[in-house]
Parts: C-alpha cells; structure tokens; sequence
C-alpha cells in the first residue's frame, strides 16, 4: 500500500502547513490562511475567509513545498474547486484549490494606495443590489467602511441611489446599507454608502 497516497487520488497529497495570503492584483493581501497540505496539481487550505467554488485567487506561499529551497516565496493563480464548512478548526472554511498558473507577487500601486482615505479589503461576498426598478445579484469584491466594488453582470449607470442587502454567516442574518453608485464599468460597479444620519 502507498502510505504516501492511501486515498488513492491522482496525486498524492502531502502535509505541510504554514500560514498563506490570499491575494489578488487589484488589492495586494487580501487574507490569511492557513495551508495544510499540497500536491502536484492544487493545495487544502483553511480560512474565515468566504470564498465560491469556481472563482480565482492568488495563493501566495512564504515557504512553498514546491521549491527545491527553503523559505521561498512563490505566488499562484488558483481556482477553488470546493468549499466545506469546518466544525472542528479554528476557521469556518474547508477549500480546496486547483493550481493553474505560476505568478509574479501581486503588487499595489503607490498612487491607488495613497488614493484611498479608507482600507480596502477584498472579499467574495454574494450581495443583492436594489433600486426602485431593478434586483442585481452580484459578489463584493473588496470593501472598506466607505464603499464596496461588486462584480456584477448587469451594471446600473453612475448616480442611481441603491440599497444593499448582504448575508452575514457567522451572525446567521442580513444587513441593508444604503448608498450611490459613484462609478460603473465592464467589470461592475462602485458603491458608497450614505453617511448614518
């Protein structure tokens, strides 16, 4: 019996943990992980981090098991394959990642950085978006306590006011912000959210 493969997969998995970012180009770091083990073709990694299969992430490794040197930093473009929720870690998320490509570290750029009053974190969060007229379902990409990016198929113009509804899992509910779309491209739409009154 192959002690290295019991499971009988197509590769064999190995261990190896050590703390991961989950990153993209667009905003750098977006959140730690941690590994647990790889093989030729993907890695298990665990993470409060809320993900959904089939999206993209950039898996970036301190001390990548794929070098043939220790405490090399490698980056990877990934797809999650799957998603289970976790019982027994300190995290809430199982997932599961397909390695697709070898990357270059992501790197922000100072202006955009600069540019921004308030830190932007990235995130995959299923989101709905409401106005008087129409329902968008889409996904928050990145979010700070002013605003969120969501990526979304059907793009309402700049200046309508909107309403927000966003899942909360670990609270089991749903919050509503209200807000302006302050921009809108091929790749979704900037929301800001009103001031509290």
């Amino acid at each position: 019996m192959d002690m290295k493969n019991p499971e009988k997969r197509s590769y064999a998995r190995l261990d190896h943990r050590t703390l991961i970012t989950l990153e993209n180009y667009e905003g750098g770091v977006m959140h730690e992980a941690r590994m647990i083990n790889y093989s030729q073709k993907g890695l298990y990694f665990e993470s409060d981090y809320y993900l959904i299969p089939g999206a993209e992430i950039y898996i970036g490794i301190p001390n990548s098991p794929f070098t043939s040197e220790p405490s090399v930093y490698e980056c990877y473009r990934s797809v999650i394959k799957w998603r289970k929720f976790l019982d027994n870690s300190l995290y809430d998320y199982g997932y599961g990642i397909e390695i697709q490509t070898r990357t270059p570290p992501p790197r922000t750029t100072k202006s955009s950085a600069e540019s921004r009053r308030h830190t932007r974190k990235s995130c995959s969060i299923p989101a709905l978006v409401e106005n008087k007229n129409h329902r968008i379902r889409g996904v928050i990409r990145n979010a700070s306590s002013s605003g969120v990016f969501i990526q979304c198929s059907e793009k309402p113009p700049k200046g309508q006011k909107v309403s927000l509804t966003i899942p909360l899992k670990k609270k089991q509910k749903l919050i509503s912000r209200s807000g302006e779309i302050v921009w809108s491209d091929e790749n979704g739409i900037g929301i800001q959210f009103q001031s509290a009154p």
